[in-house]
């Protein structure tokens, strides 16, 4: 690690509980243009057993000690993962620091509350790596929402969009201003009711969003979706797992339609959403509109082609999709990214997105 080159390791595991994503990438800053870069020099994914999805998908339920354990456990877990990819990568004594998003358990903006379990300690001494977690905290304290942690990411090392539009458990948008700072804020969920749809025809997720196009609008479950309160709260915002579960998913459980038209349902509904979003962010006079209106689409859900359609069909961007590897592990790029600038004692989280009363760095260090 260098004053302006750091090896970091990103770690994500988002609320689709498909698995942890594990990304190895240089950042380099150059401080003639003030122009930070980057290049993802190995990553990986490793899938969740049926133990661990169970486990986490569950734990937001169970007593105080269950909570505190997988907590610790979860740590050691993550731990190993990254020394088992170290090993694989021939890569030991090059890594600075992991930064650990951990898995969202609790979040709770008005109550200043907010619990993504694995402990920093536990990864930190299991793998012989420097740890960086509970990167939300500081912001709520500040009054922020925590979320999304994306923006900071979309603004240093994926400057070229407009608009950037992460497709995974939640769907979450950013988008640049004029004056430098960005917006961004959570839209609605994605491919946890789509994946939890798909597995009632016992399969993983909808591949390529075949089962959903075969299927028809349900229109009354579709306006019960759209009618929804938060949609016309104004940013920012951000969701949890519990009001995607308990709300949404209840009213998608509400209607006897088939699971395919039910998938179809709810595509639309996502793409209903993100053009509204757009429309709505494209007529504040502070955005970059030099930036024209091209709009970067990551995450699991760029892979479902037929979602992207609907999508395209309705906003009025230019939706670009990225390489593989960036479609795959953007938010793991990012956490790693987020995680050189709390090593560098600079903000890593904008109160222009958040909410907070100021700029705030965000991250608890455990050295190893």
């Amino acid at each position: 690690m260098s004053n302006n080159t750091y090896k970091a390791i990103g770690l994500m595991s988002g609320s689709s509980l498909d698995g942890v994503d594990i990304a190895y990438c240089q950042f380099d800053y150059d401080t003639k243009k003030k122009k930070w870069s980057y290049k993802i020099l190995a990553a990986d994914n490793v899938s969740y057993d049926n133990k661990w999805k169970l486990r986490l998908g569950k734990l937001g339920g169970q007593n105080a000690i269950t909570f505190v354990k997988t907590h610790t456990f979860y740590g050691h877990y993550l731990g190993k993962l990254v020394r088992d990819f170290v090993a694989q990568n021939n890569i030991e004594g090059e890594v600075d620091f992991i930064a650990s998003h951990g898995h969202t358990i609790f979040h709770d903006p008005r109550n200043r509350i907010t619990s993504q379990i694995g402990d920093g300690a536990a990864i930190a001494v299991v793998s012989g790596i420097p740890a960086i977690t509970n990167f939300r905290n500081n912001d709520l304290a500040a009054g922020g929402e925590g979320a999304p942690l994306v923006p900071m990411g979309d603004k240093h090392l994926f400057s070229d969009h407009l608009f950037c539009l992460n497709l995974g458990g939640i769907a979450n948008i950013s988008c640049k201003l004029a004056d430098g700072n960005m917006i961004g804020y959570d839209i609605t969920a994605a491919n946890q009711i789509l994946n939890s749809l798909a597995q009632e025809l016992d399969a993983d997720y909808d591949s390529e969003g075949r089962l959903a196009a075969s299927g028809s609008v349900d229109h009354k479950m579709l306006g019960e979706l759209n009618n929804m309160g938060y949609y016309k709260k104004p940013y920012p915002k951000s969701l949890n797992n519990g009001w995607v579960y308990w709300v949404l998913r209840n009213i998608v459980n509400r209607h006897n339609s088939s699971v395919e038209d039910k998938l179809r349902t709810f595509v639309e509904h996502i793409a209903v959403q993100v053009a509204r979003e757009i429309d709505q962010l494209y007529k504040n006079e502070k955005i970059l509109k030099s930036a024209g209106k091209s709009m970067l689409v990551t995450g699991g859900g760029a892979h479902n082609s037929f979602l992207i359609k609907c999508i395209s069909a309705l906003s009025p961007v230019k939706v670009k999709i990225p390489d593989e590897q960036t479609i795959e592990f953007k938010e793991a790029i990012i956490m790693a990214f987020i995680g050189a600038l709390r090593m560098r004692k600079e903000t890593n989280f904008m109160s222009s997105v958040t909410g907070a009363d100021e700029d705030v760095i965000g991250g608890g260090i455990y050295w190893a």
